[in-house]
């Protein structure tokens, strides 16, 4: 990827970390959405089959996590602790927020794909069968 537009990721991505820690609501969902957006807005400059796995597991986990918000009652019903969820989400962000600060060749791939599986499993926990594994213990965070 061209040095400019990782740098455009790292500037817009450190930004929205920066957003999510200064709030402790679920606005820090909003500041999430950066990541997918601006991955999409640069994927479509270059082409960059990490940034399209990016863009789908932000853009997935944002999803899921606003279905469970939004859904009358649900959010409710299940055990989830959401001070945990965007606790958890907000240290995803700054892990990819570092990931694009750092140069691309330092080797940092491998904790991108650890990040985006720790991602996968937010955005898990909070669906019904996720919360379930949760509460039994099976997902730990």
């Amino acid at each position: 990827m061209r040095k400019e537009y990782r740098q455009r990721l790292a500037r817009e991505y450190r930004y929205a970390v920066n957003k999510m820690q200064e709030t402790q609501s679920a606005k820090k969902l909003f500041y999430f959405s950066v990541f997918f957006g601006e991955a999409q807005r640069v994927l479509n400059l270059e082409w960059s089959r990490d940034l399209a796995l990016i863009y789908t597991v932000t853009l997935h986990a944002h999803t899921q996590i606003n279905a469970t918000i939004q859904a009358p009652g649900l959010g409710q019903v299940l055990p989830i602790d959401w001070t945990t969820v965007f606790e958890k989400l907000t240290q995803v962000a700054d892990a990819l927020a570092t990931y694009f600060e750092k140069a691309e060749d330092d080797g940092s791939r491998e904790e991108m794909y650890q990040t985006l599986g720790r991602l996968t499993e937010i955005a898990y926990v909070v669906s019904g069968n996720g919360s379930y594994l949760y509460e039994k213990g099976l997902i730990k965070f």
